[in-house]
């Protein structure tokens, strides 16, 4: 049974599927693969016919706690929500800037939730109850900490800071206590390393915008708000004493609420680490769906089960058409767990999938005038895939041009190769790829010449390498009377 029906085999009633994104920085494409999986389980639900929403959060009521180079000019905002610091092309918001780069890419993706941005849910006073009952059960969230981490934590640690009426800085806030009604609170200039506050003390009220809770306590109060009953996280937060078991154990203890279905996912990985855009480790969304459809992406999250690891390193591989090989081996199969995945990645009316592979398809791109027979094969949405294969991932041997003057190469040939050359430059006038292909062959059998070399020799006239596409369809995409000339120089 595919993971997903298998998760949600005993499901059943009305649920809440949420999954939520932090707008502070480049989306690398592991940041995807958890809003894809929860749209695969959200449909699901869907076919089974039960009652069910698909929640998306922006988290942009974080503060700015680090800065790649490049935008240092953004540095005095060090502490500021995302929701308020300006974006970094100066055009609304810091998180709606990143925050418009995720929706694309889930829009390409074909996952349409409802999404919401936690600044709006903490202004509009939706957060408000969640966070009353944080605050007065207080010494019940220190107590899961405690257990948790297994150290004591200080009973004047309160889960809330709030926005500094002075400064705007949220990050260098400390709550010092609770009335029922307002918060006492200090903006301190040591509180953090990467922030510095401006000293400002007084008492507010925590509603309405005026502070938020840790994302922990944050996390449990949106399941707590909404009536979440499924999401799932990355391993990095959902392994045993993790963030996950935290929030899940503030749910059920301080809001009484049951807690959501656990699904704890791995990373992807490049060259064995995981990605990270600021780390420069991996690929990007945006770099992702230059290079693959978005039901090609949406194949490769879900095909293998979500614990385990996958390793997706295209730079120098041959990644990527393997990908492109199974998707298509995929649409063939009527049934198991490849057939359900394929069904599950499509973003709308299941597509028509090519029979031509990648692999060769990317030789074709190479190739002078074949836009003919890349438009009869139904070929040209791949096309542009395995132009940007070629361009920026494909390995050097993947790659070839023709060369517009003799290779130096063609000194290497033998005598043998040079008279197949000039046999073969008099048998130019077949126009079809596949009867030529066999023709080409045919000749090297009646001249003795081992087809290695006889092929050799095609490529090293005409690339300058002794290695290639198909000859055939190499040879009858370029000019006639160019490849007789090319051939009868090579052969003297």
């Amino acid at each position: 049974m595919f993971w997903a029906d298998k998760l949600l085999e005993n499901i059943k009633g009305s649920q809440v599927v949420e999954d939520a994104f932090t707008p502070s920085g480049i989306v690398h494409m592991g940041s995807l693969k958890g809003p894809v999986i929860h749209d695969v389980i959200f449909k699901i639900l869907k076919e089974k016919g039960e009652d069910v929403k698909f929640i998306y959060g922006l988290d942009d009521f974080d503060p700015i706690d680090g800065l790649p180079s490049d935008l240092a000019k953004l540095e005095q905002y060090m502490g500021v929500p995302i929701s308020i610091a300006p974006s970094p092309d100066g055009n609304g918001s810091f998180g709606d800037y990143y925050g418009s780069k995720m929706k694309s890419l889930l829009d390409q993706l074909g996952v349409k939730p409802e999404i919401y941005k936690t600044s709006e849910i903490y202004k509009t006073g939706k957060f408000d109850d969640a966070i009353k009952v944080v605050l007065d059960k207080v010494d019940k969230v220190r107590k899961v900490y405690a257990e948790i981490y297994k150290k004591e934590i200080d009973k004047n640690w309160f889960p809330f800071q709030v926005l500094c009426p002075n400064c705007g800085k949220l990050g260098t806030t400390k709550v010092t206590g609770w009335d029922g009604k307002e918060v006492s609170f200090e903006c301190l200039s040591d509180l953090v390393k990467w922030a510095k506050g401006c000293g400002e003390k007084g008492k507010m009220s925590p509603f309405r915008g005026n502070g938020k809770m840790p994302w922990k306590v944050e996390w449990a109060a949106a399941w707590y708000t909404f009536g979440v009953t499924i999401e799932g996280a990355g391993k990095d937060h959902g392994s045993a004493g993790g963030s996950y078991d935290v929030a899940m154990q503030i749910l059920e203890e301080v809001f009484e609420k049951k807690k959501p279905l656990k699904l704890v996912y791995e990373f992807f990985l490049s060259g064995g680490k995981k990605m990270s855009s600021s780390k420069g480790i991996g690929v990007n969304g945006e770099d992702l769906l230059e290079v693959l459809p978005p039901q090609i992406a949406r194949f490769l999250m879900i095909k293998t089960d979500p614990n385990q690891q996958v390793e997706f390193n295209p730079y120098g591989t041959l990644i990527i058409p393997k990908l492109f090989d199974d998707y298509q081996k995929a649409s063939l199969e009527k049934e198991g767990d490849m057939a359900r995945a394929f069904d599950l990645s499509q973003t709308g009316e299941t597509e028509k999938v090519p029979s031509v592979r990648f692999q060769v398809l990317a030789q074709w791109v190479q190739m002078p005038n074949m836009e003919d027979e890349i438009k009869k094969e139904g070929l040209e949405a791949w096309a542009k895939y395995a132009k940007v294969w070629i361009e920026k991932y494909a390995p050097d041997d993947e790659k070839f041009s023709v060369q517009k003057e003799l290779p130096q190469k063609t000194s290497s040939l033998s005598v043998d190769q040079k008279k197949y050359l000039a046999a073969l430059a008099e048998k130019l006038d077949n126009s079809n790829a596949e009867k030529f292909q066999t023709e080409i062959y045919e000749l090297s059998k009646q001249l003795e010449v081992p087809s290695k070399d006889a092929f050799a020799s095609i490529y090293i006239s005409l690339l300058g390498k002794d290695h290639g596409p198909k000859a055939a369809w190499l040879i009858l995409s370029l000019d006639k009377q160019f490849v007789k000339k090319r051939f009868e120089e090579s052969s003297k």
